[in-house]
């Protein structure tokens, strides 16, 4: 991953230009944030401020979904309150958005193919990663996994750049049925790629999975956590997860600074 602590962030009064559903429980916001939009790298964040109702004090962190000229987009699932209201904000609606945060992916190694291992809405975070490695040439592969077809994601967004797609959901109404980590095993043990480097966002037990089979294939593997985040910027302390320093001791780190990325093998998953 690539960490790089001299680049600035905006926080940006802006407003919804759209709002809308595009799966169930998941919404696709678009809003112009000019500069957050010029320096975006894939893997990070945003921090939005919702101004929609009381009781609403800290913000939501959000990945930057895709970036197209001033405007950004962030894709989302209603998990909470804050989401909930998010999603009933129509066009016009004052927004302001602190961005971009955390590191990003690192694209400096020459592997190929680039399989990037998407669960839910942690899709989202590998959209803006996917069209950085078509716009450098990297063949590229979409491993997409939902709870069921309702909740698929990003399958269409994927195609339209040229990225193959593998479906997964859990009650096999479509694709697979089973896990995206059955995908991806599989193909790692029956497809001979020579260089091929593996790109994950998802839940936290679907991301243990993928660094344990990257690990048995050999295979290296960059991952974006989800944790929560309170203040986004490194003081709260709510967002750490134990990150490994050498073979016996690991230290916390925050997913919001030190992150969102992590190498998946530096992640201690059993503590």
């Amino acid at each position: 991953m690539r960490n790089d602590r001299s680049a600035k962030s905006y926080d940006l009064h802006t407003a919804i230009i759209s709002n809308e559903e595009v799966a169930e429980a998941h919404y696709l916001l678009r809003c112009e944030c000019d500069e957050i939009a010029q320096h975006a790298r894939p893997g990070q964040f945003i921090h939005v401020m919702i101004s929609h109702g009381p009781g609403l004090l800290l913000r939501r962190p959000f990945t930057i979904y895709t970036v197209e000229g001033r405007e950004i987009t962030m894709l989302y699932q209603i998990i909470g309150e804050g989401t909930k209201r998010l999603s009933e904000m129509p066009k016009g609606a004052p927004l302001q958005v602190l961005g971009p945060l955390g590191n990003t992916f690192n694209l400096t190694t020459k592997s190929e193919p680039a399989v990037l291992v998407g669960g839910g809405a942690g899709i989202a975070s590998l959209m803006l990663l996917a069209a950085a490695l078509r716009e450098n040439g990297i063949e590229t592969i979409g491993l997409v996994g939902a709870q069921h077809h309702a909740r698929l994601l990003s399958v269409v967004d994927l195609e339209s750049i040229g990225i193959t797609v593998h479906i997964a959901t859990d009650d096999g109404s479509i694709g697979h049925h089973g896990y995206i980590t059955d995908i991806l095993a599989n193909l790692l043990k029956h497809t001979d790629w020579h260089r091929p480097m593996i790109y994950a966002c998802g839940p936290h037990g679907m991301l243990a999975t993928v660094t344990k089979i990257a690990a048995d294939f050999e295979v290296p593997a960059q991952i974006a956590m989800e944790n929560r985040m309170g203040c986004a910027m490194g003081v709260c302390l709510g967002c750490v997860c134990p990150v490994r320093i050498d073979t016996n001791n690991f230290e916390y780190q925050r997913v919001c600074t030190e992150g969102p990325v992590f190498n998946a093998t530096d992640i201690v998953w059993d503590v």
